[in-house]
């Protein structure tokens, strides 16, 4: 009873925060008090927790007082989030998001509609990936604007909106690329219908007219759209063919009932029993996960190399994260090409920074969107009042490497990007590429 009592106290009082009504939160208003509250503690966990690695700590201050003054008594949470959303951003770290609540997530599937097609970004242009015959739009179709915004505002608009390490926007790109729909949505336009101005392939312009529409598969936060693609728990997979083989990580982290070590060494084994020369190792969208990374390097090392440069805490050198990496007993001395593209950051980008610094292979793609220092060890908070829920980071790592820009990302050794054209025909050029390099037919 005594502890009834202390919950029931708790929630009066805010303790776990304000509750929220899921049907009618898309329409909540805020009181100014409410709404400087979470900012309050916003900027009190970025200020006084995050490392603020790659952050201009000036321009962090201004975007606090400007974000302050601008609060008016009303606002709902897409409008509160809209306005703080890109301080998180100018945090520069790919681990640092701020999320809309879960009451919002779950009130859009019966109070949301998004633009209705699929829409993609490459090489600087927005594309429609799906299209709607009845109003003459194919796929492959350039978007120059919707509802009286150009495609370069929105696409500057978007980008100020997504998380990534450092002054790099690959990984931002990759996002706007595969969630569009979702980030139009949050950051640019929630409107009922869409003025679209589009071009097609003889670059013929017209207007089109779309109403919005519910998709289950756009309503993402901004951290769980990196999970998308993995919610099926398969993280590794491998193909051996006759001359070569193809190792394809989807996230560093343990398959339930498959041990990434255990599988890995059945794997080089089986490279080995088969003389296998040539290795694919294909880490394209890739967020990252701890640093089992170092296993995969064992394989391809020929002597040990440090791992994390400088000093870790405590608990990180008991669970063995400032150990060198040694060579496995089964090494695979063959040649390796590794595919990355804009996803890979983290963990991920950590080891293709090693693999690039000790030379262990040859990196096909485009530019990665983390480099070879991150900050993260992240935590988790909830705003007391809009539930807006805030990840972000609290410790630097940084792996042994030299001559690398703090400001870009890994750069390929040979650079390749899919064209919208290879993307509606489904054509993996990079993969291509690859197999090209190592003179091997598909």
């Amino acid at each position: 009873m005594s502890w009834l009592i202390i919950t029931i106290i708790l929630f009066s009082i805010g303790g776990f925060g304000r509750f929220v009504e899921v049907n009618t939160i898309n329409t909540k208003g805020y009181t100014v008090k409410e709404l400087t509250e979470d900012l309050e503690q916003l900027e009190k966990c970025i200020i006084k927790e995050n490392p603020l690695y790659f952050a201009d700590k000036a321009e962090l201050k201004q975007l606090f007082s400007s974000a302050y003054g601008e609060i008016k008594d009303g606002m709902t949470e897409l409008e509160f989030y809209r306005l703080v959303n890109p301080i998180t951003v100018a945090v520069r770290c790919g681990h640092t998001n701020l999320s809309i609540s879960e009451a919002l997530v779950k009130n859009r599937v019966k109070t949301a509609a998004f633009f209705p097609l699929k829409v993609t970004f490459v090489d600087d242009q927005l594309y429609m990936v799906e299209g709607d015959l009845e109003r003459g739009i194919n796929a492959g179709d350039r978007i120059l604007s919707i509802n009286g915004r150009t495609d370069d505002e929105i696409i500057s608009m978007l980008i100020k909106n997504v998380s990534g390490d450092s002054r790099n926007n690959q990984k931002a790109k990759y996002i706007i690329s595969k969630h569009f729909n979702n980030k139009f949505y949050d950051f640019v336009d929630n409107s009922d219908s869409f003025t679209v101005e589009i071009a097609n392939n003889k670059g013929e312009i017209r207007k089109v007219n779309l109403n919005s529409k519910y998709r289950d598969e756009f309503n993402e936060t901004a951290w769980s759209l990196h999970f998308t693609e993995i919610q099926d728990g398969n993280y590794y997979e491998s193909i051996i063919r006759d001359e070569f083989a193809i190792l394809s990580i989807r996230f560093f982290f343990e398959e339930e009932g498959t041990k990434f070590e255990e599988y890995l060494s059945e794997f080089f084994i089986s490279l080995k029993e088969k003389n296998i020369s040539k290795l694919i190792i294909d880490v394209r969208g890739n967020y990252g996960g701890p640093p089992i990374t170092k296993t995969l390097l064992s394989y391809l090392v020929s002597e040990k190399i440090e791992y994390f440069e400088g000093n870790l805490p405590l608990l990180h050198n008991i669970v063995g994260y400032a150990k060198p990496v040694y060579p496995a007993n089964i090494r695979f001395d063959g040649d390796v090409v590794v595919l990355i593209d804009g996803a890979v950051f983290s963990t991920t980008a950590h080891f293709c920074a090693l693999v690039k610094h000790h030379n262990l292979g040859t990196l096909i793609g485009s530019e990665t969107g983390g480099t070879y220092v991150c900050t993260d060890s992240s935590k988790d908070k909830v705003l007391n009042n809009t539930r807006l829920r805030f990840h972000y980071s609290t410790l630097t790592y940084k792996v042994a490497v030299d001559g690398m820009s703090e400001d870009e990302g890994i750069k390929p050794h040979i650079s390749i990007s899919p064209s919208i054209e290879d993307i509606l025909n489904g054509r993996d050029v990079q993969m291509e590429k690859a197999l090209q390099f190592l003179k091997l037919s598909n």
